[in-house]
């Protein structure tokens, strides 16, 4: 590992120079190339000797998600990932501000991207917004001793949340260093904002809707001895402390039981299966290694059958609702939607205000009340003058970003069908209004006694017609589920 001072190329040895601070027009001193700060940036390559617990520590600071820390990272890249590991890290007086976790991949030019890209539903650079230096500033270290560390890569950074700061300081930064930025929408996240007390909450759901789940934990209850578990992972942490091999063999059970879920979920045939291959390695690893709170795992069992389950991480900001099923011949009693709810509420307790639903345009998350967010991908390229290396460089991005490619252009397609088809609707209603002027006026002319009859038996006949019976709860419970 090499320490450099903060954007300046000389190896750090003695105080460092107080150089000029450009200003944007806020007055915010940001991109500078100079040591100012004194901040130290540091590259390490590999995940050996990678400062977890500091790592930790910051992501939460900077409210970010689990998946930007260390135990999800390195699980995923150990079991998913591609490339070398490239640590970046920003310090002042030994304390880590700021920090980028990367992906290097060799190439005629290397590709960098976010370390778990992929697998991770959402990446950052990670900075302390309480470190007493500008966030642009901690940013463009990071990114400034990434391109030291890989001269002339190609950047593409997936998952980054779109409304967030760091979409507008990339782009900053990329203007800054002569690099082209190209800006490609990801994933749609849909999330739950829940309200500030358990009463809210229930009262928001209505009489009926209570009545119903009420109604559904009895149904549960009358298959056999229930017993609702909020922590599936109690007792490994004590056991790893006596056991570590009885708690590893513990551990292997309770994977082999929620695979067993997934297998016997109504759909399990066009489901994943998250519990198998390298994802069902990659979650155990988490399982196994993050710190105790972060990993929420809880279930439903009837005479001792594990029948659902439901997996969320805790953030600083949320709780990330990642995975959950249930077993199909329980279907009709709705055990996913009575744990989801279970879990909503210990969600309030623990003082969150959201439930983040993550990545995905699945049905159920269309039917709650939710706040509708989005992720992107931000791919730089460096300035080339030259024609070819500028090609093959686009060439090599797009074999990873065409999906996003053709998604984009897809929601254009769809834009412009949608205009297509109200400029459609508004002529054909223009075409249905002079039709039916027409015909008032023929029926005014034909005599008024005919048109009032007209008008009587059409009342009658809305009269005499039922109203659409409501959707039924249950059902909707079962489909919220799924």
């Amino acid at each position: 590992m090499h320490v450099v001072d903060a954007l300046a190329g000389a190896v750090t040895g003695g105080a460092p120079a107080v150089g000029a601070v450009p200003a944007t027009r806020s007055g915010a001193p940001v991109l500078v190339r100079d040591p100012a700060e004194g901040l130290q940036v540091g590259a390490r390559r590999g995940l050996a000797g990678a400062p977890v617990p500091e790592w930790r520590v910051l992501a939460a600071r900077a409210g970010q998600p689990p998946f930007t820390g260390p135990d999800w990272l390195r699980a995923v890249h150990a079991h998913l990932g591609a490339g070398e590991p490239l640590l970046v890290s920003v310090r002042r007086d030994g304390r880590l501000l700021a920090f980028g976790a990367f992906a290097v991949l060799g190439g005629p030019r290397p590709l960098v991207t976010f370390l778990g890209a992929g697998g991770s539903d959402y990446a950052a650079v990670l900075a302390d917004p309480g470190a007493g230096v500008p966030v642009p500033r901690l940013l463009a270290a990071v990114l400034d001793g990434l391109v030291r560390e890989v001269p002339g890569a190609l950047l593409d950074l997936e998952q980054v949340q779109a409304e967030g700061e760091l979409p507008l300081l990339v782009a900053e930064w990329a203007a800054a260093r002569g690099y082209a930025l190209r800006r490609l929408p990801q994933a749609t996240v849909h999330a739950v904002p829940l309200p500030g007390t358990v009463e809210a909450h229930d009262a928001a759901l209505g009489r009926h809707a209570r009545h119903e789940e009420r109604r559904q934990w009895r149904r549960l209850a009358e298959r056999g001895e229930l017993v609702v578990v909020d922590d599936l992972l109690a007792d490994l942490a004590a056991l790893r402390e006596d056991d570590p091999d009885s708690a590893e063999d513990r551990l292997e059970e309770l994977v082999a039981e929620l695979a067993d879920v997934d297998a016997a979920h109504p759909r399990a045939g066009t489901r994943r299966h998250p519990w198998r291959g390298a994802s069902g390695r990659t979650l155990t690893e988490v399982l196994r290694t993050a710190p105790a709170g972060v990993v929420q795992l809880s279930g439903l069992r009837v005479d001792g059958e594990l029948v659902a389950y439901a997996l969320c991480l805790a953030g600083p900001r949320a709780l990330h609702g990642y995975v959950q099923s249930y077993r199909a011949r329980y279907a009709a009693t709705g055990p996913g939607t009575l744990l989801l709810l279970r879990v909503r509420r210990r969600a309030l307790l623990s003082g969150y205000r959201e439930l983040d639903l993550l990545r995905g345009e699945e049905d159920y998350k269309r039917r709650l009340e939710r706040t509708t967010r989005h992720t992107v991908r931000l791919v730089l390229t460096p300035a080339e003058g030259e024609l070819v290396p500028g090609l093959a460089d686009r060439l090599a991005l797009l074999r990873r970003t065409y999906r996003d490619e053709l998604r984009r252009h897809e929601r254009l397609g769809r834009g412009a069908d949608a205009v297509a088809g109200a400029a459609e609707a508004v002529a054909g209603a223009a075409g249905t209004l002079r039709g039916d002027l027409a015909r008032r006026a023929a029926a005014v002319r034909g005599g008024v006694t005919g048109g009032i009859r007209s008008g009587v038996s059409g009342v009658s006949g809305l009269r005499r017609g039922r109203r659409p019976a409501p959707r039924a709860w249950a059902g909707w419970l079962r489909r919220a589920s799924r």
